[in-house]
């Protein structure tokens, strides 16, 4: 049986984004290219978009897997949410962990999430929009997920009551997850 705990997850940095607020409204940097200042990571983004969602929707735990894996910068633009992190790589020293990150506006930051984290959110308000920054391009072949209901301990409502896709909710447990891919490469 695969369990899973509370913890850091390894690999996984997040960092306050830089507010530079005026009469007007603000400026949020939510990632700068390169290894200077308050960005540490050098990412190559390939894919940028968003995500809308009402509130008590449930998206996740999503990862794109090899041979075409993925890591990815998220970073609230909009509303409020719980974002919960994976480790699903067996060879890791976090491997099962669940690290959780609240999102809002107030405090705002960005997540660098590894290949072979698996990620997903519960969003708290209407039209909460999350930024999705990819370091490759999307596969539907190497698209992967596990069932939502690791986290469901760590909600503020019942599972059961979160609004999921279809896909979502034909997620396998992690207990005895295999990732398989149908990509040819």
């Amino acid at each position: 049986m695969t369990e899973t705990k509370l913890g850091l997850v390894d690999g996984v940095q997040i960092w306050e984004i830089p507010a530079f607020p005026d009469v007007r409204g603000g400026l949020f940097k939510a990632y700068v290219g390169g290894t200077s200042g308050s960005f540490t990571v050098n990412f190559a983004m390939q894919e940028h978009f968003f995500t809308v969602s009402k509130k008590d929707v449930f998206r996740g735990m999503h990862f794109q897997g090899s041979p075409h894996e993925v890591a990815k910068i998220v970073s609230l633009v909009q509303g409020e949410a719980i974002d919960f992190l994976l480790d699903a790589r067996s060879e890791s020293k976090t491997y099962g962990n669940v690290q959780i990150q609240q999102l809002n506006q107030v405090n705002p930051v960005s997540i660098l999430i590894p290949t072979g984290v698996a990620h997903g959110y519960l969003s708290l308000k209407d039209s909460t929009i999350i930024s999705y920054k990819m370091d490759g391009f999307f596969c539907g072949n190497c698209d992967g997920g596990i069932s939502g209901e690791i986290v469901s301990d760590y909600l503020p409502i019942a599972f059961e009551k979160t609004i999921r896709s279809d896909r979502d909710k034909q997620l396998q447990e992690f207990n005895g997850f295999e990732y398989k891919s149908s990509c040819t490469k």
